[in-house]
C-alpha cells in the first residue's frame, strides 16, 4: 500500500497529505499533514488544522499505524482552543478511493478540553476525506495566505492536480466550474489553488467525467505555486478579492 503513497522501498517514507471534514458546528476543516511512514507500518508526523473561516493553523501531533488496507491515525492537539484529540480511520483499498485520488473514512472523538468524564461532548463519527497528490503539498502562499505548492518539478503539459469534491449547482469563492456548468466544492488541494493573472497551470476537462484537472502551462520547478486564471473558467466570480500576484497587469 505504500506504492499508493509514492514509495515501495523498505525505508521510511515522508508523505504530504490533506484531510478534510465538516465539524459538528458546520465549520469546514482542512488538516495539513506531513507524515513519515516507517517500513513496519508505524506512522508519525505533524498536522496543521486550518479552519476555512479564519485560515489559522492549529498544530497537532499525529501518530498511527498502516495496517493492510487501513490507515489509523490519532491527532493530538494541545492549544486549548481545538478539541483535544481525534481518531481517524481511512480505507486505502483501491475500490474505496474516489476518482482514484482520495481516501475515505471517518473521524471520531474530539472531546473538548475541560469536558468531564462521561459527558456527551464528543460528536458522533463524521465522514473524513484525505487526498494525496504526489506533485503537491500545502504551504504558505507569497500572495494569498495558503497555497498549493509543487513538491517536485513538472514539465509543460503534465497533469499536476485533479479537482475532487461534491458537485452541485452553487458557485462559491472556492468552487471550480465543471465542463457541464456545475460546480465542485473541493475537499483537497483544490481548495487552496489560488488565482494568478499569469498562472502556472490551466484547466483541462476530462472527456468522460467533465471534471477539471490542472495541467502545467510551462516547465515548473519544485517550490513554485500551483495557480490558474479564475477568469478563464469561472465567469462571474462568486467573491471579490484583491489580486496580489506578481503580474504587471491584473485581471481582477
Amino acid at each position: 500500500m505504500l506504492g499508493f503513497l509514492g514509495a515501495t522501498g523498505p525505508e521510511s517514507v515522508p508523505v504530504h497529505l490533506i484531510g478534510f471534514h465538516v465539524a459538528a458546528d458546520g465549520t469546514r476543516l482542512y488538516d495539513r499533514l506531513a507524515l513519515v511512514i516507517e517500513a513496519d507500518g508505524r506512522v508519525s508526523g505533524r498536522v496543521d488544522r486550518i479552519a476555512e473561516r479564519d485560515g489559522l493553523a492549529r498544530p497537532a501531533e499525529a501518530r498511527g499505524l498502516l495496517m493492510g488496507d487501513q490507515l489509523a491515525l490519532m491527532l493530538e492537539f494541545a492549544d486549548g482552543t481545538t478539541p483535544a484529540e481525534a481518531g481517524v480511520m481511512l480505507d486505502l483499498a483501491p475500490e474505496a478511493r474516489r476518482h482514484g485520488a482520495a481516501l475515505v473514512g471517518r473521524i471520531a472523538g474530539q472531546a473538548r478540553p475541560g469536558a468531564q468524564a462521561g459527558e456527551a461532548s464528543a460528536p458522533a463519527a463524521q465522514p473524513y476525506v484525505m487526498a494525496h497528490a504526489p506533485a503537491a503539498r500545502l504551504d504558505r502562499s507569497p500572495t494569498h495566505g495558503w497555497g498549493t505548492v509543487l513538491e517536485m518539478a513538472v514539465t509543460a503539459g503534465e497533469t499536476v492536480l485533479g479537482i475532487y469534491g461534491p458537485v452541485g449547482a452553487r458557485q462559491t469563492p472556492y468552487s471550480f466550474r465543471t465542463d457541464d456548468g456545475r460546480h465542485i466544492e473541493p475537499t483537497g488541494y483544490g481548495h487552496f489553488v489560488n488565482h494568478a493573472c499569469e498562472p502556472s497551470c490551466e484547466i483541462i476537462y476530462d472527456q468522460e467525467t467533465a471534471l477539471p484537472t490542472l495541467v502545467a502551462l510551462r516547465d515548473l520547478a519544485a517550490g513554485e505555486e500551483v495557480t490558474f486564471d479564475y477568469t478563464r473558467t469561472e465567469g462571474d466570480l462568486a467573491g471579490a478579492f484583491t489580486c496580489r500576484c506578481p503580474a504587471l497587469v491584473h485581471k481582477v
